[in-house]
This record gives C-alpha cells, sequence and structure tokens, in this order.
C-alpha cells in the first residue's frame, strides 16, 4: 500500500467521521430542545394547576375568617344576654 492509497483512507475515514459526527450532533440538538420544550409545558401545567389550588385555598380561607367573625359577634350576643 502506497502513501496515496492510505491518505486517501484516511481522508475517506475522516470524512465519514465527521459527517457522523454532525449528525449525532443534529439527532443531539433535536432532542435537547424537543425535551426542553416538553419540560416547559409540564412547568406551566404544574404553575396553573398551583394558581387553581391557591385560588381555592383564598376561597375557603376566607369563608373561614367569614365564619369566624360571624362566631365572634354571636359569642359577644350571647354574653350581652347572658349578663341582663
Amino acid at each position: 500500500m502506497s502513501w496515496i492509497e492510505r491518505a486517501e483512507d484516511a481522508a475517506v475515514a475522516l470524512v465519514v467521521a465527521v459527517v457522523t459526527s454532525s449528525m449525532a450532533a443534529g439527532v443531539w440538538v433535536v432532542r435537547r430542545v424537543f425535551t426542553n420544550e416538553q419540560q416547559i409545558a409540564m412547568l406551566k401545567r404544574e404553575i396553573e394547576a398551583r394558581d387553581d389550588r391557591r385560588t381555592g385555598d383564598r376561597k375557603a380561607l376566607d369563608e373561614v375568617k367569614t365564619d369566624v367573625r360571624e362566631l365572634r359577634s354571636e359569642i359577644r350576643q350571647l354574653f350581652r344576654e347572658g349578663g341582663r
């Protein structure tokens, strides 16, 4: 085998390696972008679910506060009537 044939074989191997690594890099980028999009969508759904729960919790807390106020007023009224 002459040095020219070896150089040609090396050039072909180098081209194959470059093309293969370029394709692998492209696949990696596509998978990475797709995975990030899925993660972003999942995080958005989680944030929306948390907001919905938070809204429900605030409504429930407001109801509890209203009930406590009503109980306080009823207790005060009972003490006023009981003292007479």
